[in-house]
């Protein structure tokens, strides 16, 4: 079975305009924006998490499935991916729930998506900030990273579920979906 890799790198957006101003000038392409949503499935006991897997229905640009596994990287966030498309989702998240996942947890964002030099941009608005995720290549990654004028000891290789949690506990909130009210 060919393995398929997702190697990225966030970091936070202090000033979204600027970002974009600079995609612009670099002449990145804009793909598209949408508004995302993911539900994420686990078993009652978070066996999937526990094994730094991840299983999610995901709505937006186009309706997908993805099973995601922990790759150890100190650098980037490295994940094996299978993904393809689903037509129903309602009859998938039936299955799903079916087969024993049935902790749920959703995350909603606001996605942007950019191209440069076969790098992956997107930028992503979530409850609690904006962010932009970096993936390709490593050389990719890491050459965007100097185009855009970013330091790489300030990239974030969390997911945005651990993100949250921080957030969550630093404003003293008990929320576990990343919704936005």
């Amino acid at each position: 079975m060919k393995k398929f890799h997702e190697i990225e790198i966030k970091f936070p957006v202090r000033d979204q305009d600027l970002l974009l101003d600079q995609l612009k000038k670099l002449g990145a392409k804009f793909k598209g924006k949408a508004f995302e949503r993911t539900i994420r499935f686990d078993t009652p006991d978070n066996q999937l998490e526990k094994q730094g897997k991840f299983l999610r229905l995901r709505s937006g640009f186009k309706n997908v499935i993805t099973f995601k596994s922990k790759i150890p990287n100190k650098q980037f966030k490295e994940r094996e991916e299978i993904e393809f498309e689903v037509k129903d989702q309602e009859k998938m998240r039936q299955i799903l729930e079916r087969l024993g996942f049935t902790k749920i947890r959703i995350m909603e964002k606001y996605r942007q998506k950019w191209d440069l030099d076969r790098t992956e941009i997107v930028v992503d608005r979530l409850p609690m900030g904006v962010f932009i995720e970096i993936e390709g290549s490593k050389a990719g990654i890491t050459n965007t990273i100097k185009q855009l004028g970013l330091k790489f000891e300030d990239g974030i290789t969390k997911t945005y579920w651990d993100l949250w949690e921080k957030y969550c506990t630093k404003k003293h909130l008990d929320l576990e979906n990343i919704i936005f009210k």
